[in-house]
């Protein structure tokens, strides 16, 4: 048997099969005869050649090909999660590693380790159930690449695979807390110490789930399995393709599912007891997967030119080759100028800008286009007079940047470009420029809220009891005033340029007026922008303004007052939707429980469906604003009430602290920025409850007694407590 003959063999036995559940015995013999593949001879057209190779030695050359890739694990078996099975943003981060070889141009052979989580969650009125295994999986595929059926020298390779691997898990679950309490899962949805039946439920004592995965359910025997094997067999089955970067260098798109021979890797299975009892299918693990290989193989030889092609005239090859490089109607072969900015066109028959005054300084960068032919003129194409010179001479002289501008970089012969003067002083202070393009005094729109939500760099920063809100962050003025004129050309009024201070936080330094642009007469220097469709997490909408101490804990945070009086807050901004799914997840665990996704492209919100994300049909998929206040915007529980009976800088009075040791319990927090300890009791879940505390405290003396609110140990204040908690 020769390989076209093998080649088709396997080909219509993986693709002409009409039983979906093809057995086992059928399956390890294609396995068979595909890893026996490299022992069989080379077909040749010519029957004389083959039979005078009949005898001699087939060679088949080493040319190993080592990939290395990551990806997502996503779990489908007994245990669903709340999303549903196999929700991307339940799946968990893998990795894998992966040496191939080529049997022949139709077939490869790969061994292949994949490391990994995979957990699932679920709860629901029937039955609660949680687990996470760590995955261990070694194997080896064989692929086959669609060559009989595409031309060759594609540069996306189609592909499938079929092989057989061997995997280890090691399940956990999250069943009790930090201090050892066990979870029970009550009717109404909460976590209790203890059944809800027990006679003494009325004490009981509300839990949150840690998500630490504590214990081993092999060891629990929550259902008389024993000690089962941690380890099965599986049939994985790849498809995806590969992206010929170079000569040397691929890129392999792809999802694998592996179907296991046990139905033990979330503990569950149809020999489960009572309402842990699963269905009869074996578990399953879905890898989708990016990964990057290179070739370890010898060079390929370059082709020599044929006879013909080397007869080609000048004009042919010009003729042939008709790559445009800037788009400006001027091949690249005759282009003097190849890469001439968009904003410069028209362009002349060499491709350059037009110069019709011809003073070496292009029409759309030539502030005076109509300069005397010989005149001196500076960058900006304006004839510099001897009042002109001279000043350049004295800023060629200066050394204390008296005379520097913002336009010009004077240098003395042998030394560097480097900025001078206030330019100086500027860039060691870590200044950057930044467009204004409103502030919280002038409440926004719901349009011009998702045009400023859609630019990537857009941010919100409070200076004094203002909230500017900014986009972009620029070394130069004259890359600050070319984006200012391309926002105002898409629609988005600006107001001013400002100087923005990075570190450690956001502040503007000074607001640049407008008659001092013009004084400074800096020509825009313009940039090529591509807006993506851009995805940010929205928080909640409040009646109230919320401090930025309430987010501490996140990355990011926007604010922005919308003009139907609500604050809506933001975080994050992302290019990549599983990056910002990753993130609205990460958000949701934190406790803010109203977080949702919000998405723009080109200045609009789209739908999540629009976005490309799986939406639940009971799901509200809605692109406008909502008026009213985020209802339950953090988990319940979050949000305490406290009394503060005192602040001081040093030492705490005698009398006082005689007191304070009366009340019994006095937290003291301090704050790191001003030095001062504030000194709390109580801990309170509303707000009345705080309110009739501070009363007794006061009888005791304590008369400027007051409630604050605690988030998740942070102070803020009992109206923004109560705001949240609305």
């Amino acid at each position: 048997m020769n390989y076209k003959e093998i080649d088709r063999y396997i080909f219509f036995s993986i693709f002409s099969g009409t039983n979906p559940k093809m057995n086992y015995q059928y399956l390890y013999s294609i396995l068979f005869i595909l890893f026996s593949l490299p022992f069989f001879g080379q077909e040749n057209e010519n029957a004389a050649v083959i039979d005078s190779l009949e005898n001699e030695e087939l060679i088949i050359h080493f040319r190993p090909q080592v990939s290395i890739g990551t990806g997502m694990f996503t779990f489908m078996g007994d245990v669903a999660n709340n999303h549903g099975k196999g929700h991307l943003t339940v799946s968990r981060l893998a990795r894998d590693l992966r040496i191939s070889q080529a049997l022949n141009p139709n077939f490869d052979l790969s061994f292949y380790v994949l490391f990994g989580q995979v957990s699932s969650n679920e709860r629901s009125l029937q039955r609660n159930l949680n687990f996470n295994s760590h995955i261990t999986t070694g194997g080896a595929v064989v692929s086959y690449n669609f060559y009989h059926l595409l031309k060759p020298k594609r540069n996306i390779n189609p592909y499938i695979s079929l092989g057989v691997e061997s995997i280890e898990f090691l399940s956990k679950s999250d069943l009790m807390d930090a201090n050892g309490n066990v979870y029970h899962y009550w009717s109404d949805g909460s976590i209790m110490n203890m059944d809800e039946n027990d006679p003494n439920s009325t004490n009981a004592i509300e839990l949150f789930r840690d998500y630490t995965y504590e214990s081993d359910l092999r060891e629990a025997n929550l259902d008389g399995f024993g000690k089962y094997q941690e380890r099965t067999l599986a049939i994985p089955i790849d498809i995806g393709a590969n992206f010929h970067l170079s000569d040397r260098l691929k890129a392999r798109l792809g999802t694998s599912m592996h179907f296991t021979f046990s139905d033990l890797i979330d503990n569950v299975s149809d020999q489960s007891e009572g309402l842990r009892k699963g269905d009869r299918q074996n578990d399953k693990l879905l890898y989708t997967h990016f990964a990057l290989s290179y070739d370890f193989g010898p060079r390929k030889k370059r082709k020599q030119l044929e006879t013909d092609e080397l007869e080609l005239t000048g004009e042919e090859l010009l003729a042939a080759d008709t790559s445009d490089y800037d788009q400006d109607g001027v091949y690249d072969l005759v282009d003097d100028c190849i890469k001439t900015p968009k904003h410069a066109f028209p362009v002349d028959e060499k491709g350059c800008p037009l110069d019709d005054d011809q003073d070496f300084v292009p029409n759309y960068r030539d502030d005076e286009k109509n300069s005397l032919f010989g005149s001196l003129v500076d960058a900006q194409g304006v004839t510099q007079y001897d009042d002109d010179l001279e000043k350049l001479f004295l800023a060629y002289i200066d050394s204390n940047g008296s005379y520097y501008t913002e336009e010009r970089h004077v240098t003395t012969s042998g030394e560097d470009d480097a900025p001078r003067g206030e330019e100086a002083q500027r860039m060691k202070n870590n200044l950057k420029y930044t467009i204004v393009i409103g502030t919280d005094s002038k409440e926004i729109s719901a349009n011009e809220l998702h045009k400023y939500l859609s630019y990537k760099d857009f941010k919100t920063i409070e200076r004094g009891d203002s909230i500017f809100y900014v986009i972009g962050g620029f070394e130069t003025i004259a890359q600050a005033m070319g984006e200012k004129n391309k926002l105002e050309d898409e629609g988005v009024k600006t107001e001013a340029i400002a100087l923005l201070k990075g570190q450690p936080i956001a502040e503007i330094q000074k607001i640049i007026s407008k008659k001092e642009l013009k004084d400074l007469a800096v020509q825009p220097e313009y940039s090529e922008r591509e807006q993506k469709t851009l995805y940010r997490v929205q928080i909640g909408a409040f009646n109230r303004k919320i401090s930025q101490q309430a987010f501490a804990q996140l990355e990011d945070v926007e604010e922005i007052k919308g003009n139907d009086g609500l604050y809506r807050y933001y975080s994050g901004s992302f290019t990549d939707k599983e990056a910002a799914a990753k993130h609205r997840i990460k958000i949701l665990s934190q406790g803010y429980s109203g977080a949702f996704l919000v998405v723009y492209d080109k200045g609009k919100r789209i739908s999540l469906t629009d976005a490309g994300f799986d939406v639940r049909d009971d799901y509200e998929d809605i692109i406008t604003e909502s008026s009213e206040p985020t209802k339950d915007a953090l988990v319940k529980g979050l949000i305490k009430f406290r009394v503060q009976v005192g602040a001081y800088e040093n030492d705490i009075p005698t009398e006082v602290l005689d007191v304070y040791l009366q009340l019994g319990s006095v937290l003291p927090k301090r704050d790191s920025k001003t030095g001062i300890t504030k000194y709390l009791v109580g801990k309170f879940d509303s707000y009345k409850e705080a309110e009739k505390y501070k009363i007794e405290i006061q009888k005791k003396g304590i008369v400027d007694a007051f409630i604050i609110g605690d988030f998740n140990g942070k102070m803020i204040t009992a109206q923004e407590a109560l705001e949240l908690t609305k």
